[in-house]
């Protein structure tokens, strides 16, 4: 927005008027991403070390933006400082972390498991011989 109060085309997606954006995509998003990169403890321990400072943080992704943009995508970039200058959003992206950790830990127990039981139900190499023997054994003897 400027002097005059026009907002000016194209930048509607930096600023937020109303202050009730909904940030929950994007931060399940970049949970993913974490858990994914198995990032889950050293991101939730930033997350945790930085809360604090959310704001400081905020101005400082602000006057780092020409450089950033040259890497990231200046709309979810935009977001992310709107979002982290909240305080109670970096909880709620720590608890979305956790929780998309812990889905994802289900996820590789269950496959985990079944794998587990597939390969019980193979039969090995000597499985099969020994089977293998017993009929050639029954055959002859009978």
């Amino acid at each position: 927005m400027n002097i005059s109060g026009h907002i000016p085309p194209g930048s509607h997606d930096l600023i937020d008027l109303e202050g009730t954006e909904d940030y929950s995509d994007l931060m399940e998003k970049i949970a993913k991403g974490i858990v994914q990169r198995q990032l889950t403890v050293p991101a939730i321990i930033f997350l945790e070390s930085v809360r604090p400072l959310s704001f400081l943080g905020n101005q400082m992704l602000i006057f780092a933006n020409p450089v950033i943009s040259l890497v990231v995508q200046s709309g979810d970039y935009y977001k992310f400082i709107r979002m982290i200058e909240n305080r109670d959003n970096i909880e709620k992206l720590t608890i979305m972390i956790e929780e998309e950790n812990a889905r994802d830990v289900q996820s590789r127990r269950e496959l985990k498991e079944t794998r587990r039981k597939e390969k019980r139900s193979r039969k090995t190499f000597w499985s099969r011989l020994k089977h293998r023997s017993r009929d050639i054994n029954t055959k002859e003897g009978g």
